[in-house]
């Protein structure tokens, strides 16, 4: 009789052959084996039968058993005992999860080639939980990709999806989580306990804008119900009558949700928690001296919000002394202040010992101790250097190579993808700075190490005594380069690490931040940028269709603006918009805001930061990418 591969992989190899690749755990006890009596050549050998066939009687008279028949009943009996043995096999795979996770994975791998269905559907469960506790993320994504959830047995699901999401959720994968969970919440139902459908809000409130855009519509009228939840509450916050309203119209139109009461408890709080409503705000900008036109900028972001709001605005000159602002702030009687711009300006007010009024500051905390009901809004670079070390995470680089211009910006955002990234997991990145077009030329030709494969083919020339025509090679175990530079030193660099990497390597990846983005350089020929990613706000990708109204009568107005003004414009309008969401992020630091800048938190209580889109120069434009995207 014929016994299954797998029979003799895991009665045979596994009771050894594990306990000797791990180096631990117990050894299986022994499995008794039958050896089935030999066949005789003339007899006609059969095929096993499958487990289905298996479940159907033997329709054979009594006085009638051939010799094929007690074979087929013999190979029955072997099945049964396969069958469950590796029953046991799984059994102790569950038991060593929490001890030996190499023996659970070494098991449930063997496993997933088993005759038994429901053999292959109970191991599901343990194959990824031991995939992730030994951090093997090439096995867990391929679960992820070739696992339905019905292919996963009831009593598991649940646990199934909340480690998957988990997964995801340390892989700064959003999307990719809210999907896992809203899956969870469809076949759960009303009959989901708090927990997953608290979970599943948080998920939902995390997302940016562009992550939004990514999940796009939902077929599960469940899901589309919970994203339509999340826009009503983030476009109603502060509103507490509008927002009470709103629920109440949302559960009419969706009345297979949980009702009001059962709704999660970061939903409730959020339509009871008191909003900044001021109906009149104090502007502190440089209106005169020679910033005049960044405060000019600002302003008229502020005019354009304004315009969607019942508020009225009185601006005030920054560059006044500290007592002065104070005293027009007063006559002005308003209820709340944003600005000023300059760390000079907030500098001389956070030092006056009675300023009484809720401030939204532009620009960073600076060195001076924050007060309540301090808040400071700042186009911080470290937040797109934070931002791309996620990307790698997620696009699980390993082997990053950063570049950065010596100056005071560059060496910033080098310092903080630096301190992130080791915060995260990986080793120190392999950094080169540059002062000059002529040294960044120089670093790559080292990093790349072409001038090595170059002098190599020299001296396999002057050896052999004739000349041979060499291709050169470059490094193969860099896998992405964040470069910190400029437009022009960027329009330099792209092409130039074209032409130097092999022909034969793979293609490097490239990206850099919103300070390698020119407007002007978008007008003309971007060939030579071809396949570079970057960091950038809504506002300067018109692909990202932010308020497309508004850019349109910005474009009208403001056709030559350089991107450093419409930078402070889109800022200028952002404040105002987020006057009124301070205090839910303050409450709940996971809710955004969407704005002209980019998906805007309240990470520490005061201070704002921001997940910007990604986009690639492709086919002659810049256009917006999936973040998974090579």
């Amino acid at each position: 009789m014929k016994s299954s591969k797998l029979k003799l992989r895991l009665s045979v190899l596994l009771p050894i052959g594990v306990s000797l690749l791990t180096g631990c755990g117990s050894t299986p006890a022994p499995v008794e084996t039958t050896t089935a009596a030999p066949v005789q050549q003339s007899a006609p050998v059969n095929k096993a039968p499958t487990p289905e066939a298996l479940a159907e009687p033997l329709a054979l008279e009594p006085a009638d058993v051939s010799y094929q028949a007690v074979t087929t009943a013999d190979e029955a009996v072997a099945q049964d005992a396969d069958e469950q043995l590796q029953r046991e096999l799984l059994q102790q795979a569950k038991a060593a999860l929490s001890t030996d996770p190499k023996r659970t994975l070494a098991i449930c791998f063997e496993l997933q080639q088993s005759l038994y269905s429901q053999i292959r559907a109970q191991n599901q469960l343990p194959l990824l939980q031991s995939a992730l506790a030994d951090k093997q993320h090439a096995l867990v994504a391929r679960l992820a990709e070739q696992t339905t959830f019905t292919d996963v047995p009831e009593t598991d699901r649940q646990a199934w999806a909340l480690a998957l999401a988990q997964y995801f959720q340390q892989q700064d994968d959003n999307v990719s989580a809210t999907r896992t969970l809203l899956a969870l919440d469809a076949w759960l139902g009303n009959s989901a306990d708090s927990t997953a459908q608290d979970l599943l809000w948080q998920q939902l409130v995390k997302l940016s804008d562009a992550e939004l855009r990514e999940l796009g519509q939902q077929n599960h009228p469940r899901a589309q119900a919970w994203l339509e939840l999340l826009q009503l509450t983030q476009s109603f916050a502060g509103d507490q009558q509008a927002i009470t309203q709103a629920l109440t119209d949302w559960q009419q139109r969706h009345p297979m949700l949980p009702a009001m009461d059962k709704l999660p408890k970061d939903v409730k709080l959020l339509s009871q928690t008191p909003a900044y409503n001021p109906e009149r705000i104090a502007v502190l900008l440089p209106l005169s001296g020679p910033l005049k036109t960044l405060g000019d900028a600002v302003q008229y972001g502020m005019a354009a919000a304004a315009a969607k709001q019942q508020r009225t605005l009185v601006f005030i000159d920054s560059t006044k002394p500290a007592a002065e602002l104070q005293a027009e702030v007063t006559a002005a009687q308003v209820q709340f202040v944003i600005g000023p711009l300059l760390r000079e300006d907030i500098d001389k007010i956070q030092q006056l010992p009675d300023w009484q009024w809720p401030t939204l500051f532009l620009n960073g905390k600076g060195d001076l101790p924050v007060k309540p009901e301090q808040y400071f809004f700042a186009l911080a670079w470290e937040d797109e250097a934070s931002q791309m070390v996620q990307v790698f995470r997620q696009r699980q680089y390993q082997h990053p190579v950063l570049i950065y211009a010596v100056n005071p910006i560059g060496q910033r955002m080098a310092q903080h993808f630096q301190s992130r990234w080791q915060q995260s997991g990986g080793q120190p990145v392999e950094t080169y700075s540059y002062g000059s077009q002529e040294q960044l030329q120089a670093l790559i030709n080292k990093f790349l190490e072409a001038e090595a494969s170059e002098e190599r083919a020299k001296e396999i020339n002057r050896l052999i005594g004739q000349s041979i025509k060499a291709e050169l090679h470059s490094r193969q175990d860099i896998d992405a380069i964040y470069l910190i530079a400029d437009p022009v030193q960027t329009r330099f660099f792209k092409p130039f690490i074209d032409v130097t990497v092999s022909p034969t390597a793979r293609r490097l990846p490239i990206f850099t931040s919103s300070r390698s983005h020119s407007l002007k350089v978008d007008k003309t020929d971007q060939r030579d940028l071809a396949g570079l990613t970057m960091t950038e706000m809504p506002w300067l990708l018109p692909q990202a269709a932010i308020a497309p109204p508004l850019r349109q009568e910005f474009d009208s107005l403001f056709a030559e603006q350089d991107e450093q003004l419409q930078r402070l414009f889109a800022m200028g309008h952002d404040a105002l918009m987020l006057v009124g969401h301070l205090k839910q992020q303050q409450q709940f630091p996971a809710m955004a805001y969407h704005g002209l800048t980019g998906s805007l938190r309240l990470s520490d209580g005061h201070s704002i930061s921001r997940q910007l889109t990604l986009a690639q120069y492709r086919q002659g434009k810049l256009q917006l990418v999936d973040k998974k995207a090579p």
